[in-house]
């Protein structure tokens, strides 16, 4: 490793990539300061000049020992600076724990390939240190899981644990991608505060949870594929000829219950038509959920019971088709930290008192993100 390598891997946590961004300013000003601040006295680079016919360069690195004296007498030169002197007793009050942080990580399935665009653990410690936290999170007694319960908060929840705010929304607002697969906001952060939580190698779920999945979803997350369409002509089903018959819009404010409901309205509609026609549909768009359950013909004319049987019939077709155990639905946005905990037994009783919510269903949106909490 050259003296730049060493370098760059020595500095890398404080940078919020887990690297220095050179497209990034902030990162470029930080890293030339770093850099400024070398000196002679801290690397020496001896190279040797290879052979006009030699296939490569070899180059050769040595650090210069440091003893307490050699830092006693810099220390003088910051005695006035305050932000120096902080700096120097924030490293040097971590390094104890900074050390086996990043290994300590393995057993949560937090490496460095976790996500592809940053070195998460890299990440996660500079977090920590640059909020004054390593040791609060080293001397936390991390909660299980279910200690959280049905529903809170997760910054309150932490930060009585004695964590920052500050370092706990930036903890769980990490996420990236691995190997094309998204790795949500929450995923990694709920892996490296939880003890009975890691990362999902493999199969169901983001987390593995004592061998159960756990799906963990943010704002704006969705039960499925973003833009997804209905995979088949709409004008040859039964609500789409419904559709089509009666003039109804399918781009109305309100998406697929409104439509449904706007058809029910109208007296000369066969309602047992329109039931099949829903059914149809959603045996088609979600065919792992339960759609004779949740549609009746009593709630064609209601809107918004609609829309709860959409969403409802989307968390079972997402929870048989991915084996989910467990869901946590969290607020990323506005109410940051809100908190829903539930098995996917327990949804259908969550959205009908309005706990739980998606946006409304249309056939150019299968899959409409989660609005609640």
């Amino acid at each position: 490793m050259d003296v730049l390598d060493r370098f760059l891997q020595n500095v890398a946590y404080k940078f919020p990539k887990g690297y220095p961004d050179i497209n990034n300013e902030e990162d470029k000003k930080r890293l030339f300061e770093m850099v400024s601040n070398l000196t002679e006295e801290e690397y020496t680079t001896t190279s040797t000049e290879p052979e006009a016919t030699g296939p490569e360069v070899k180059y050769t690195t040595k650090s210069k020992d440091v003893s307490i004296t050699d830092i006693q007498k810099l220390l003088a030169k910051v005695e006035k600076d305050q932000a120096a002197l902080k700096k120097i007793k924030q490293f040097i009050t971590n390094r104890p724990a900074e050390s086996g942080f990043i290994d300590s990580l393995k057993a949560k399935n937090i490496t460095s390939k976790t996500v592809d665009t940053a070195d998460a653990p890299v990440v996660m410690l500079g977090i920590l240190v640059d909020n004054d936290d390593l040791r609060n999170y080293d001397a936390m007694e991390q909660p299980s899981f279910s200690d959280l319960g049905g529903s809170g908060n997760l910054v309150d929840f932490f930060s009585s644990k004695g964590l920052s705010k500050e370092a706990l929304k930036k903890i769980f607002v990490f996420s990236g991608k691995e190997s094309g697969r998204g790795v949500g906001k929450g995923e990694v952060g709920m892996a490296l505060l939880f003890n009975d939580l890691k990362m999902a190698a493999a199969g169901a779920g983001d987390l593995n949870w004592g061998g159960k999945s756990l799906e963990v979803k943010g704002s704006s997350a969705r039960l499925g594929g973003r833009d997804r369409v209905f995979p088949r002509n709409f004008n040859n089903t039964i609500l789409g000829e419904l559709v089509d018959e009666y003039d109804i819009s399918l781009t109305q404010k309100g998406g697929l219950p409104v439509t449904i409901s706007t058809l029910a309205d109208k007296s000369e509609v066969d309602k047992n038509k329109l039931l099949k026609g829903v059914l149809e549909f959603e045996e088609i768009a979600h065919p792992k959920g339960d759609a004779k359950k949740y549609f009746t013909k009593d709630i064609l004319d209601d809107p918004i019971k609609l829309r709860a049987s959409f969403t409802k019939n989307l968390i079972q077709n997402y929870t048989n088709n991915h084996n989910i155990d467990h869901f946590i639905w969290w607020n990323s946005a506005k109410s940051f930290g809100k908190y829903v905990s539930f098995s996917p037994d327990e949804a259908d009783e969550l959205v009908d008192n309005g706990v739980l919510r998606t946006n409304n269903i249309a056939i150019h949106q299968l899959d409409p993100s989660i609005s609640k909490p």
